[in-house]
């Protein structure tokens, strides 16, 4: 099913990152901003971006899309973001971490694909604030839980996410209010009842960068091209 809204929650400040709020992270050979990719891939849909941090800076430079103020980021997790912005839109929405950098493809193959969906990737290498998906019959999410790695068959939930359902989306934005603290994946409502699915990222561009070391095997990886 096709979205017609997407939440990009931006409203930390990296400390990994010098400090640099991630939705304005260069490119290093296009030198598009994460946000930019963003924008890009979600062409033809109503664009919300959650900030705090470096609010000024992002509103300035992009005064044509619509903003929800998270004024507690520093003392919050995304949770909180994604529960302010769906205070103001309970319609069907892609929510996505500003921290990524993905293209038009992939929300396209989104677009087409079931009504409520997590973006997966089933890697090896996680870090340890990684959220991991159980996984039930056809695909089907029944838990997402942060910590050790329960089995091989769990993918790890990449911060890309499709929801249409009604009753879903305004059970999310509730937890997310009421657990402030944690990372919106955590937060999603996933059970054997609901109908969450998990997507895998598969071929499609999807580049995550959460430290210097990230952006640094994108520079590798894109000057080698």
């Amino acid at each position: 099913m096709m979205v017609e809204n997407a939440i990009i929650l931006a409203a930390g400040r990296s400390l990994q990152l010098d400090g640099k709020n991630k939705v304005l992270i260069k490119h290093p050979v296009t030198r598009k901003t994460i946000l930019d990719y963003a924008i890009e891939a979600f062409a033809g849909k109503r664009v919300t971006v959650v900030v705090g941090y470096g609010a000024l800076k992002i509103m300035e430079r992009y005064p044509q899309l619509n903003y929800v103020l998270n004024e507690d980021w520093a003392t919050t997790n995304n949770a909180m973001s994604l529960g302010l912005a769906l205070l103001e839109n309970m319609d069907p929405t892609y929510v996505v971490s500003g921290d990524m950098f993905f293209n038009r493809k992939l929300i396209s193959e989104m677009d087409n694909g079931k009504n409520n969906i997590v973006l997966t990737q089933n890697r090896d290498n996680r870090m340890l604030s990684s959220i991991h998906c159980a996984m039930g019959q056809q695909e089907k999410i029944i838990e997402t839980y942060q910590g050790p790695i329960r089995s091989v068959s769990h993918p790890e939930a990449m911060g890309l996410f499709k929801l249409s359902d009604e009753k879903l989306l305004g059970e999310w934005r509730n937890r997310c209010l009421c657990h402030s603290n944690l990372f919106v994946a955590q937060a999603l409502p996933c059970t054997e009842e609901t109908l969450v699915y998990a997507h895998d990222v598969g071929r499609n561009y999807f580049k995550e960068i959460n430290s210097a070391a990230d952006y640094l095997r994108l520079m590798k990886e894109a000057l080698a091209k």
